[in-house]
């Protein structure tokens, strides 16, 4: 039985200990923090199809869904949710550049259809605000991002061929004759026959000089906690400026949106709402691009993101904490960067904000690379 090590347990380091024990290896996941910290737990959980773009992409992303579904099957106490989503006109110039985007020629793989404001508030009860419609997307999904790495780990400890290391600093990877060793921080040598490093934002520690030659930047992003507003939110949510952002939605007709607000284009900004299984809302996102990246969070983004709440939902929460997250992310559009730095190494960053969508599909691939190998 081959031995596979896997250094980095975010949702796609988890996801490649998933395949890979599936598929017959014997795995060692590698994480340096007691518990992941990182981009996999700062984030809504959204596993969204729709907005992918054409082509490969989304068909990952379709097939990731389909992976997503099988899992949740295969252990109970995933806390996963095929809830749809829902982008939220909020005038009757959101709808009909929705009614447009909706014909696109794979709407249909999408699971895209326009709404108007009675449907909509059919499909989720909790769009209490003066809102004339949306874009429903029966594709999408959540899991709980605070819950479902421990959910899967706990499903993959049920197997005497899989090891979790926390609180373990992978500071380097080597290949030798018979094995491919990784060192820890305290010293000590995790041998395996093939390692995956997933270094999520990471570009520096583990193979710093081949990842400063790919297309990779870091991304910024602030976000915040809800306070429940006392009634139920049956689909993920999104303001009419995520028409802007994705490239699923990219043509001619979003030409035709209402002038962009200055901080939202300043901001890279769109409202993303999702209700957690506690009732509280996650709410965000931002974007900068440029490093360094600020040390402040600013507080008209958060004021910008309320007024839009307010307008879909009919209340306006309270905040109850507040955070910034790092994600990698390639610029050229592929799903992923894949880097294979020796014979029996490979390297998998740079998802962007798409690693609970893409990570069932990118691992599996991996993972039948590495036995085709």
């Amino acid at each position: 039985m081959n031995h596979l090590a896997i250094v980095g347990s975010g949702i796609f380091g988890t996801m490649h200990a998933y395949f890979a024990l599936k598929m017959g290896f014997r795995v060692t996941l590698i994480e340096r923090d007691p518990v992941p910290l990182g981009a996999s737990v700062r984030n809504f959980g959204m596993i969204a199809v729709g907005g992918r773009a054409p082509g490969v992409e989304l068909a990952a992303a379709v097939r990731a869904r389909e992976l997503w579904g099988e899992i949740s099957r295969e252990n109970d106490g995933l806390t996963f949710r095929a809830s749809g989503s829902m982008v939220v006109a909020l005038n009757d110039n959101h709808l009909s550049v929705m009614s447009e985007v909706a014909n696109y020629p794979d709407s249909e793989l999408r699971g895209w259809m326009v709404v108007d404001r009675s449907e909509a508030k059919d499909i989720n009860p909790g769009l209490r605000g003066d809102i004339a419609g949306g874009l429903y997307c029966s594709m999408d999904a959540v899991v709980e991002p605070n819950l479902v790495l421990s959910e899967l780990r706990t499903f993959l400890l049920r197997s005497s061929n899989f090891e979790f290391l926390s609180g373990q600093e992978a500071v380097a990877v080597r290949e030798t004759q018979k094995h491919v060793e990784v060192e820890l921080r305290n010293g000590d040598i995790v041998a395996a026959d093939q390692v995956v490093v997933v270094p999520g934002a990471d570009h520096k520690t583990l193979f710093g000089s081949e990842l400063a030659k790919m297309p990779l930047r870091r991304v910024f992003l602030q976000m915040a906690r809800l306070e429940d507003p006392g009634f139920e939110l049956t689909t993920s949510v999104a303001s009419f400026d995520s028409l802007r952002f994705y490239p699923g939605y990219q043509g001619p007709a979003i030409e035709k949106l209402e002038t962009v607000r200055p901080l939202v284009k300043e901001m890279v900004m769109q409202l993303l709402l999702q209700q957690r299984v506690d009732g509280t809302l996650t709410m965000g996102d931002t974007h900068i691009y440029e490093e360094p990246f600020p040390h402040e969070m600013r507080e008209d983004c958060y004021d910008l993101l309320l007024d839009d709440v307010e307008s879909i939902i009919g209340v306006r929460p309270r905040i109850l904490t507040r955070w910034q997250g790092i994600y990698s992310q390639n610029t050229t559009g592929e799903v992923c960067i894949r880097l294979r730095p020796s014979e029996r190494v490979r390297v998998v960053t740079g998802p962007g904000g798409r690693g609970n969508t893409l990570s069932p599909a990118i691992a599996e691939e991996t993972i039948r690379e590495l036995i085709n190998d």
